[in-house]
C-alpha cells in the first residue's frame, strides 16, 4: 500500500533520489532556493513497504502553489493525488501550477498552456557516429573552420570548468558576449543582472562551462548545468568579432564533442529553435505547463479566456501578413542599436 506525507522544506535528504529519478535541473533543492526564494517550501514522500517511490516538491506563494518537478514528465495519477493533497492541506490556496511537462494531461478544472520547447540532441557512443550522423556537407564546413582557425592562430584551446574552477569574470565576460550579439540583432538580451547572479550561484554547484580561447583570449563560452549524464545549455556566445569564424558553432561542436567524449547520454539546448540547433541534429520536444483549479471558479474562466487570446494572438502573429511590417521594425531596431 502507498502512503503520502507532505513535509515542510526542502528535501535535502532525498536529493540524490530526485535527480535521479527525474534528472532535471529544474528539480535540485539549489536551484529552488536561488531561483524562488519567496516561496514556501514543502514536499509529498511517496511511499510503499517502506521504500521511497516518489517526492514531489512544490513552493507555495500567495494562493498558489508551484511545483518543481519540472522539465519532466509526470505521471497523471500523481498529479491528481498530490493537487488533491496540497488542497486539503491548504485550504486557501486557489490553484496548482505544474510547469515545463513534456507530457499533456486530461485533468479536471486545468488550464494548459503551451511553454515553449527543448531540442534535445541525444548523444551517440562515438564523435565518429555523432559525425556521420551530420552528414557530408555538414562535417565538411566543422572540418574547415577548425582547419580555418588553426592555420590564422598559434593556439586553439577549448576546455571545460567545474565548480570553483568558474569564476565570476568568466560568467560576466560570456553573458556579455550574449548581450552584445543581442543587441546587434535589434534585440534586448534575456539576461539581466539577476540571472546573472543567480546564473552564477548555480553553476557553482552543477555548472559545467565550455570555453573556446584563441591565442590565450577568451572569444567564446557555453554556459550549462550538468545533471547525472545529461547537459543543460543555458548561454552560448561569442565575440561578435569572430563571427566569420563561426565560433559559436565551433564551441558548440567542441562541447558537443567533450560530452560524447565522457559518455554523456543527452545534450539539451533547451528553449527554441534557431539554425545552430537544427544544424546540430537537435529534435523538437515540446512542453506544456497546467494551472489546476481547486473549483470551477471565476479565476479558472478567467484563465481560460487569457490562453484563448494568446492563442489567437500567435496565430495573428505568425500570419505571413504581418511579415512586411515585422521586417519593416526589426530593420529600424537594428538602425537605431548601430547609431547608438
Amino acid at each position: 500500500m502507498m502512503t503520502s506525507e507532505i513535509h515542510k522544506g526542502l528535501p535535502i535528504d532525498h536529493e540524490a533520489f530526485l535527480m535521479e529519478k527525474y534528472n532535471s535541473y529544474l528539480t535540485t533543492c539549489r536551484y529552488i532556493e536561488i531561483y524562488y526564494p519567496f516561496h514556501e517550501y514543502f514536499y509529498i514522500t511517496f511511499v510503499e513497504e517502506g521504500q521511497l517511490k516518489d517526492l514531489i516538491v512544490f513552493g507555495n506563494h500567495m494562493n498558489a502553489a508551484y511545483c518543481f518537478n519540472s522539465l519532466v514528465a509526470l505521471d497523471e495519477d500523481l498529479i491528481k493525488e498530490f493537487t488533491k493533497l496540497i488542497f486539503e492541506k491548504f485550504p486557501k490556496l486557489t490553484k496548482v501550477k505544474i510547469d515545463a511537462s513534456y507530457r499533456t494531461y486530461d485533468v479536471e478544472k486545468s488550464v494548459m498552456i503551451f511553454k515553449s520547447d527543448n531540442q534535445i540532441l541525444e548523444l551517440p557512443e562515438t564523435v565518429d557516429e555523432y559525425l556521420a550522423n551530420l552528414g557530408s556537407k555538414k562535417r565538411k564546413n566543422i572540418k574547415n573552420r577548425m582547419t580555418r582557425l588553426l592555420s590564422d592562430f598559434k593556439e586553439v584551446k577549448f576546455s571545460i570548468k567545474k565548480g570553483d574552477e568558474i569564476s565570476e569574470n568568466l560568467i560576466e565576460k560570456i553573458i556579455q558576449f550574449n548581450r552584445s550579439r543581442m543587441k546587434t540583432k535589434g534585440k534586448v538580451s534575456g539576461i539581466d543582472n539577476v540571472y546573472k547572479t543567480n546564473i552564477l550561484k548555480y553553476a557553482r554547484c552543477y555548472g559545467c562551462v565550455g570555453v573556446l580561447e584563441l591565442d590565450g583570449k577568451l572569444i567564446g563560452g557555453a554556459i550549462g548545468t550538468l545533471i547525472n549524464k545529461d547537459i543543460f545549455m543555458h548561454v552560448i556566445a561569442y565575440d561578435e568579432s569572430f563571427s566569420g569564424y563561426n565560433v559559436g558553432e565551433v564551441c558548440t561542436f567542441n562541447m558537443i564533442q567533450y560530452a560524447i567524449e565522457n559518455d554523456w547520454k543527452n545534450f539539451h539546448f533547451l528553449w527554441g529553435r534557431n539554425e545552430l540547433k537544427r544544424r546540430m541534429m537537435a529534435e523538437n520536444h515540446d512542453l506544456f505547463s497546467y494551472f489546476i483549479f481547486r473549483t470551477y471558479s471565476p479565476d479558472y474562466y478567467i484563465a481560460k479566456l487569457k490562453v484563448a487570446i494568446k492563442r489567437r494572438e500567435a496565430a495573428l502573429k505568425n500570419s505571413s501578413v504581418f511579415e512586411p511590417i515585422k521586417k519593416k521594425i526589426l530593420a529600424a531596431k537594428r538602425k537605431q542599436s548601430v547609431e547608438s
